[in-house]
């Protein structure tokens, strides 16, 4: 029975695991590519469905908490034999592990060591020679990272939800649960940043008139747990239409995305054989109708597939012609927004945060302090000296090995 589970818990914390589950995804996504062009959305929709690949995507955060598992048991096993803690020394723990059929007479190997600029500590039994700072830290906040990025990709296939809303000016903010307070104000212009050239910002109040927050493209805001994700602009306006078959007229409330300028969305008139085509118009100064908030208004009327008027809107106008009448009486800014309840994001910001932080760790560590170790250890008649160097290695098993000439050359002295 403690076989299996040890076999287990090798395979899940092996270094190997995390290849062949990224390999076998990556495959996956090829032979998708062959039927789809849509590959990355239908993969992540085929790992939603199918437990199996859900379960083969858990194996990364898995195998990543494993190894800092396995890491830290390692650094603590190897901090004890450094000590003179443990009783013995594993082999497993250095990268070079040699036995000598030497007497213990450490005295001259200390000062040899202590000259190379090791740190050294002795007793009668073991010489502990040591120089640089683990980069156990580092290694530690990289598989943390590694843990945080793919189990925030987990989480986020399976729990993502997403609620698309048209966010009015003027008009309550659309938020999950209601009462989220009323959009004041919705502005678009030239950004100040270094990542965006045009800055978007809706300004929302509560109820009470007291600010509500901000919401813009980047970094994404917060309201009540979702994140708050514009995603294209538009114009929520009233129509005002009368036709010669219509003597009553007809008003109807319609949220389109017409920008940029020129692009067309079209407004069904319900129960009638009317449709209204709408677009902006671009501005003979060049400016941008989404700033200004001055919109003229292109339209053309059809009459099932039959164009019966075009012309323009000028703001707040009205088009009249053989019996049809055409105003727009109201319009505001509008965006469309995606309101997104993802905990995975939160965990993949921290991923990116852990990288770079163990990145900065590790470089001026791996670059300018080396970690270097060597350890003896009397072991009745011999010795056992075992070496590791996380850089520098050349250099260090240069030393290690004078080291073990040094014992040697004691060895025949002593004879």
């Amino acid at each position: 029975m403690n076989r299996l589970p040890r076999t287990l818990w090798a395979i899940i914390s092996s270094r190997a695991l995390p290849p062949v589950v990224l390999g076998f995804f990556l495959v996956l996504y090829i032979g998708i590519a062959f039927f789809t062009d849509e590959t990355l959305i239908t993969l992540m929709a085929l790992t939603r469905r199918i437990p199996l690949l859900a379960g083969l995507l858990a194996l990364l955060p898995l195998n990543s908490g494993c190894r800092m598992i396995v890491e830290s048991r390692r650094h603590l096993k190897r901090h004890r034999a450094l000590s003179g803690m443990a009783r013995s020394v594993n082999a497993d723990l250095f990268d070079e592990s040699v036995e000598l059929s030497a007497p213990a007479l450490f005295p001259q190997l200390e000062l040899r060591l202590s000259a190379e600029g090791y740190a050294t500590r002795s007793s009668g039994e073991f010489l502990v020679a040591l120089q640089g700072v683990s980069l156990f830290p580092a290694r530690l906040l990289y598989l943390a990272g590694i843990f945080c990025l793919f189990g925030g990709i987990l989480v986020s296939l399976m729990s993502r939800s997403v609620d698309r809303q048209a966010v009015i000016q003027g008009a309550p903010f659309p938020a999950p649960g209601g009462n989220g307070g009323i959009v004041e104000k919705i502005t678009f212009g030239i950004s100040n940043g270094s990542i965006l050239e045009r800055e978007l910002l809706i300004e929302v109040a509560n109820r009470e008139g007291k600010g509500g927050g901000a919401f813009g493209v980047y970094p994404p805001g917060r309201f009540r747990g979702t994140f708050v994700y514009p995603r294209y602009l538009g114009v929520a306006l009233i129509c005002r239409f009368i036709a010669p078959d219509l003597p009553g007229g007809y008003e109807k409330s319609a949220v389109l995305p017409l920008y940029p300028p020129g692009r067309e969305a079209s407004a069904e008139i319900s129960g009638t054989p009317y449709r209204l085509t709408l677009s902006l118009a671009t501005p003979e100064d060049g400016s941008d109708p989404y700033m200004t908030g001055k919109m003229h208004f292109l339209f053309k009327l059809l009459k099932g597939k039959e164009l019966l008027l075009a012309g323009s809107l000028p703001e707040g106008g009205e088009f009249s012609r053989d019996g049809y009448r055409l105003s727009i009486p109201d319009f505001r800014r509008m965006v469309m927004t995606d309101f997104v309840s993802d905990y995975g994001v939160l965990l993949i910001w921290w991923s990116a945060f852990l990288f770079t932080a163990a990145f900065f760790l590790w470089l001026p560590l791996r670059l300018l302090f080396p970690r270097r170790e060597m350890l003896f250890r009397s072991q009745g008649e011999s010795v056992r000296a075992c070496s590791r160097a996380e850089g520098a290695r050349r250099t260090h098993a240069g030393v290690f090995n004078e080291a073990l000439d040094l014992l040697e050359t004691t060895k025949h002295d002593a004879n």
